[in-house]
C-alpha cells in the first residue's frame, strides 16, 4: 500500500514538495493544506487532490500516514504540533523550530507520538555532499584540519514575512552538512551577528566560528546582502582540500600535485530526501537524519547564537 501524504504549506517550497510525492511510487499524494484558500485551491487543482484551510479539518477527514510542513518557520512548531499529537509521520522544513523552548517541547512530542519524524535538511541528498562525506572518510585529503563555508544572496527572507534572522534561514544547512559529514558536534560555537538593512527584522549577516573535538575548527558565512547566490565550502586537511558546490553539484579534489574532479551523478535533492522520508514511514523505522540528529544541529546553532561576540 502507497504512503499516504499530505502537504501543509502551498507556497513554492510546499509546491515543489508536492511535485515530488507525485513521481515518488510508493507515496500517494492526496491532499494539501494552507491557510490562504486560494493558494490551496491552486495547488489541489494541479494535482486533483482535496484542498484545506485548516489542518486540524484536514486531519479530522484524511487517513493519513504522513505530512510535509512548509510553512514560514514562526508557524512551523505550532502545526507540527498538532500533525504529531495526531500520531502522523512528519518531515518539518528548516529550521523546524526556532528557539530552545520550542525544542525541548518538540523532543516530547515526537517522543510521545511514537511516529516518524524527519527534518527537512535537504542538502544532506545533494549527491555532492553524499561525495564529498565518502571522500573525507577515505582520507583523501589526509586528517581535516579546517572548515570553512559560505552560503550569501540577495533575499531576505523577512520580505516574505519570515520573522527569523538569516542564521535560522541559512546557517542551519552548514551546521547540519558539517555535522553529517564529520560525524561530531562542536564543543564550542561563538557568533557574531549584524543588522545591516534598515527593515525591523533579523540579523542579515552572521559569522559562525565552531571548533569540534577532533580539533577541527569551522567557519560559516551568512548573509542576505551579496547581490549574487553563492553556495560552497572548502574542507582543509594536511594532504589536501575539497571544495564544493552546492548548486551545481561538483567536488573538486585539490592535491599537491594534481586536481581531480570526481564525476558526480545529478540528482534533484528533495527527491532523494522525500524518498527517504516515505521508505522510513513505511518501515516504521527511525531515520539516522531523524529527530536526535536535528538536535544536535539546532543545540549547536543556538549555542552559537547564544555567544555572541562584541566587536
Amino acid at each position: 500500500m502507497p504512503v499516504k501524504v499530505a502537504v501543509v504549506g502551498c507556497g513554492w517550497f510546499g509546491s515543489a514538495h508536492a511535485r515530488v510525492y507525485r513521481t515518488i511510487g510508493d507515496a500517494q499524494l492526496v491532499a494539501v493544506m494552507d491557510v490562504s484558500e486560494e493558494n490551496a485551491r491552486r495547488l489541489a487543482e494541479i494535482y486533483h487532490v482535496n484542498h484545506y484551510t485548516s489542518a486540524e479539518d484536514m486531519i479530522r477527514k484524511e487517513s493519513l500516514d504522513a505530512v510535509s510542513i512548509a510553512v514560514t518557520p514562526q508557524h512551523l512548531f505550532q502545526v507540527t504540533r498538532q500533525i504529531l499529537e495526531a500520531g502522523v509521520s512528519t518531515l518539518v522544513e528548516k529550521p523546524v523550530v526556532v528557539n530552545r523552548e520550542e525544542l525541548g517541547e518538540l523532543e516530547s512530542l515526537v517522543k510521545r507520538s511514537g511516529a516518524v519524524f524527519m527534518p527537512g535538511f535537504i542538502e544532506i541528498f545533494n549527491p555532492a555532499v553524499e561525495t564529498l562525506k565518502t571522500l573525507l572518510d577515505e582520507g583523501k585529503i589526509g586528517n581535516l584540519l579546517s572548515i570553512w563555508s559560505r552560503r550569501v544572496g540577495r533575499f531576505p527572507k523577512k520580505s516574505v514575512g519570515w520573522k527569523i534572522g538569516v542564521s535560522l534561514d541559512l546557517a542551519v544547512h552548514e551546521m547540519y552538512i558539517q555535522h553529517y559529514v564529520m560525524g561530531e558536534e562542536p564543543q564550542r560555537v561563538a557568533s557574531y551577528t549584524a543588522k545591516l538593512l534598515e527593515d525591523g527584522g533579523g540579523e542579515d549577516l552572521a559569522f559562525f566560528l565552531s571548533q569540534f573535538p577532533s580539533g577541527v575548527v569551522s567557519t560559516i558565512e551568512v548573509n542576505w546582502l551579496t547581490p549574487s547566490g553563492i553556495r560552497e565550502a572548502l574542507f582543509m586537511g594536511d594532504a589536501g582540500s575539497l571544495v564544493v558546490n552546492y548548486p551545481d553539484q561538483t567536488v573538486r579534489l585539490e592535491l599537491a600535485d594534481k586536481t581531480e574532479q570526481p564525476r558526480i551523478r545529478r540528482r534533484e535533492p528533495l527527491q532523494g530526501e522525500l524518498s527517504y522520508f516515505v521508505e522510513h514511514v513505511k518501515s516504521g523505522k527511525d531515520p539516522e537524519i531523524g529527530f536526535e540528529f536535528a538536535k544536535k544541529v539546532l543545540y549547536s546553532l543556538f549555542m552559537g547564537l547564544e555567544n555572541r561576540l562584541h566587536l
